[in-house]
């Protein structure tokens, strides 16, 4: 049994929305033809991309205590996806290079735009209302606005061969190049550039809700900083554990930030107010991302697949790292 059952009474499945603007089209990519899939009701920590057999499941209860439910569509249908639990929104990419988007609680998924690499990755702002999808490597980034109810995509240019890309409430992106010396760049929807950092390794980063403030990690220096207007201030450094660090994420009301450690494992929660000091967590796994789940600060660390998976909900007194058991025989 995993410990605790921390009871959320906010993690409902809100069911807010559809997507059907007028130029999506539905069912290209082989999405719509599977069979309708269900998604569980009842308290939700949302849905979560399973890279073992590139499938999307709903992941049912509350931290410390879930089922993985069914694969919603068959693998192999998709090559990449991923979840805003705040608008609901499902972004999808089949083999043929399709962008899909689905609306809960619709899972017909529709057709947003084609021509893109099945490689690529998908990231949502903090509140979900925007997304990018790149390829890293690449240096062209898709920006997704107007989710979910008025999807629409326009396409930037990165300044060389991307790393990693964050991106804010307000749609403007954050795109890492570069690999001996990393130059952290800040691109509006309008395409207006401003160099923000140059790190000796990268990190990860990511923008805090509701606020163009990011948090930026420099693997190499083992520092965490968060930029405010241009400006930056230290948050933690290898002294509070930070051990080569690769991701970083806030929660939804902007109180904490956590940060995963490539070297160790370890998982440092940081307390954005400064009334508290940095804090160490550790998980029996290796952490590979810090995907925000249904909840203030709930990510996901692990996908579960035949063993379980990791998550850890960073807003309690303590953060609390708890596992998700794994799909069960024939789902």
């Amino acid at each position: 049994m995993c410990p605790g059952g921390l009871l959320l009474a906010s993690l409902l499945v809100s069911g807010c929305g559809t997507s059907s603007p007028g130029s999506i089209t539905k069912g290209v990519g082989g999405g719509s033809s599977a069979a309708a899939p269900t998604v569980s009701t009842g308290a939700q920590l949302g849905l979560i991309w399973n890279p073992a057999d590139s499938t999307l499941r709903s992941l049912a209860g509350v931290p410390g205590s879930t089922q993985l439910g069914a694969a919603l569509f068959p693998a192999g249908t998709y090559s990449a996806g991923a979840f805003a639990s705040p608008t609901q929104t499902a972004l999808l990419i089949d083999p043929k290079g399709n962008l899909q988007v689905m609306v809960l609680p619709s899972t017909q998924p529709e057709t947003l735009t084609q021509n893109l690499s099945p490689a690529s990755s998908i990231v949502f702002a903090p509140r979900g209302a925007y997304a990018a999808v790149f390829v890293p490597a690449s240096t062209s980034v898709l920006l997704v606005s107007g989710l979910p109810q008025a999807p629409t995509v326009n396409t930037l240019t990165a300044p060389a061969a991307i790393q990693g890309v964050s991106i804010s409430d307000a749609g403007t992106l954050l795109v890492a190049t570069g690999k001996t010396s990393v130059t952290v760049t800040s691109i509006t929807a309008a395409g207006a550039r401003t160099t923000l950092a140059t790190l000796a390794g990268f990190g990860g980063m990511s923008f805090i809700a509701g606020s163009e403030d990011s948090l930026i990690a420099d693997s190499a220096a083992n520092t965490l900083a968060r930029y405010h207007n241009g400006i930056a201030s230290i948050l933690a450094t290898h002294a509070n554990g930070l051990n080569q660090p690769f991701a970083v994420a806030a929660s939804q009301d902007a109180h904490w930030a956590v940060t995963a450690d490539q070297a160790d494992g370890v998982l440092l929660r940081v307390d954005l107010t400064g009334a508290s000091a940095p804090t160490q967590s550790t998980c029996a796994c290796s952490p590979n991302q810090l995907s925000a789940l249904n909840g203030n600060a709930v990510f996901e660390l692990t996908a579960p697949a035949a063993a379980p998976g990791w998550m850890i909900e960073a807003d309690g007194p303590a953060s609390r790292v708890l596992f998700i058991p794994p799909a069960r025989s024939g789902q």
